[in-house]
C-alpha cells in the first residue's frame, strides 16, 4: 500500500506537470467557472513546488546542490545555443542567462531559491518564525490579488503564494495515520469554492483547499527516499523538457502542438531509458537525481 501512495504522490505531479505544457492550446475550457488558465497553471506550480519541497526536505545539501546541476549546464547551453555557438562573453550574456532562468526552468529555480532563502531563515530566526514569514507573504498576496488596500504592486507576487506551498511542504513529515477532519475539511472547501466560484463568479486567486488536500497527499506519502519510475519522469520533464522542445522547434516545421507532443513522447523514452541505465553521472547531469 505504501507503495502505491508514494507513487501517487509522484503519479499526479507528473500528470500535472505534463498537462501543463499542453494548457496554452486548450483555450478559454473553464466555461462558467471563473478562473483562467494562468490560475490554473498557478494551482499547479503549488502542487509541484510543494511536492518538491516535501522530497528536497529528506536530502543533504550536497544532493540538492547535485540536483541544480542540470540548470547550471542546460543555461550554459542555451545561452551559446541562442548565439549560434559564438563563444565570446559579452554583457548580453547576463540577460540570455536571466531569460532562460525566468521562463525555461522558473519552476526548479524558484524552489532552489525558496530552499536557499528557507535555509538562511532557519539558522537565522527558527523553524516557527520562517513559517510565520511565510503566512505573512500568503495574506500580503491576497490582500494585492484582492483588494486596492496595499499600492504596492509587483509582477512576481506569485512567488508569495508559491512559498507557503514550499514551507508547508518542507515542513511535512509523513504519518501512519490521518485524521478524518482533515478529510471533511478538504472537501467543504472543495464544494465551497466550487460553488461560490460557478455560482458568484468569486475566486480569490488561490484555491484554500489545495493547502489541505497538498498537506493530505504529502503527509500519506512515505519512503520519500526511494526513488520510482514515475518521480525520475517527473525531472526529465523539469529539465530535459525544454531544451529538446527548442532543438526539435529549430529543426522541425510543425506547429506548437505538434513540436509539444514528439517532446512529451521524446522525453518520456529518454527517462525511461535513462532509469533502466541507472548510470548515477548521466543523472546528475541530465536529471539532477539518481
Amino acid at each position: 500500500m505504501k507503495r502505491f501512495e508514494i507513487y501517487f504522490m509522484d503519479l499526479l505531479a507528473l500528470i500535472l506537470l505534463v498537462g501543463s505544457f499542453f494548457l496554452p492550446y486548450l483555450g478559454n475550457f473553464t466555461g462558467k467557472l471563473a478562473i483562467s488558465n494562468d490560475s490554473i497553471l498557478l494551482l499547479i506550480n503549488c502542487y509541484l513546488i510543494a511536492y518538491l519541497a516535501y522530497i528536497i526536505s529528506f536530502m543533504d545539501t550536497k544532493k540538492v546542490i547535485l540536483m541544480a546541476l542540470p540548470l547550471l549546464i542546460y543555461s550554459i547551453f542555451l545561452i551559446f545555443f541562442m548565439r549560434n555557438f559564438n563563444f565570446s562573453l559579452e554583457k548580453e550574456m547576463i540577460n540570455d542567462l536571466k531569460y532562460i532562468v525566468t521562463n525555461l526552468f522558473d519552476l526548479v529555480f524558484v524552489v532552489f531559491i525558496f530552499f536557499l532563502i528557507d535555509l538562511i531563515l532557519n539558522r537565522l530566526l527558527g523553524n516557527k518564525l520562517a513559517g510565520a514569514i511565510a503566512i505573512i507573504g500568503l495574506i500580503l498576496y491576497l490582500v494585492m490579488q484582492n483588494t486596492n488596500y496595499l499600492p504596492l504592486d509587483f509582477y512576481y507576487k506569485d512567488t508569495l503564494a508559491y512559498f507557503a506551498f514550499y514551507v508547508m511542504g518542507a515542513r511535512i513529515r509523513p504519518a501512519n495515520s490521518m485524521k478524518k477532519g482533515l478529510f471533511i475539511l478538504a472537501i467543504l472547501l472543495l464544494a465551497g469554492e466550487i460553488y461560490l466560484n460557478y455560482y458568484f463568479k468569486y475566486y480569490p486567486n488561490i484555491n484554500f483547499s489545495l493547502f489541505v488536500i497538498t498537506y493530505l497527499i504529502l503527509k500519506d506519502s512515505a519512503n520519500v527516499d526511494i526513488m520510482n519510475r514515475d518521480r525520475y519522469l517527473v525531472f526529465a520533464y523539469i529539465y530535459p523538457y525544454k531544451i529538446i522542445y527548442i532543438l526539435l522547434k529549430s529543426l522541425i516545421k510543425a506547429s506548437p502542438i505538434v513540436i509539444t507532443l514528439l517532446t512529451v513522447l521524446s522525453v518520456f523514452l529518454l527517462g525511461e531509458l535513462l532509469y533502466k541505465l541507472r548510470v548515477k553521472f548521466l543523472d546528475y547531469i541530465l536529471v539532477g537525481i539518481h
